[in-house]
């Protein structure tokens, strides 16, 4: 299950495979005798001393993955939900505000 040196990278646009290192994982092809061509996942970082050696065959990949990825979509939904809840709840905040200066302004238009 190792690479080799006998391989080259070839980018990953559609599989949104990610790496232990939550990074999207570069696919590559292999040269070797035994698995020529067959593709593979491999961290981004690969021969570097980030590298969290990450592999993974294409053709096995399997729906852990696909749940990881749904997951991480998830959460970016998540998070901009609850950025979106915070700033209606500055919005109500600040309507209230407003308001109530209205109403302090009314007021003291009466009082004069």
């Amino acid at each position: 299950m190792s690479s080799s040196s006998s391989a080259t990278p070839i980018g990953n646009p559609t599989n949104q495979v990610y790496c232990h290192c939550n990074l999207q994982c570069t696919i590559y092809t292999s040269y070797k005798s035994r698995s020529c061509g067959r593709k593979f996942y491999r961290c981004s970082r690969n021969r570097s001393e980030e590298d969290c050696k990450f592999f993974r065959w294409c053709d096995e990949l399997n729906e852990s993955e696909h749940d990881m990825n749904y997951r991480r979509s998830s959460n970016v939904v998540e998070t901009s939900l609850t950025h979106v809840k915070a700033e209606l709840l500055q919005i109500k905040i600040l309507l209230v505000v407003l308001l109530i200066l209205m109403l302090i302004n009314v007021t003291s238009n009466r009082c004069e």
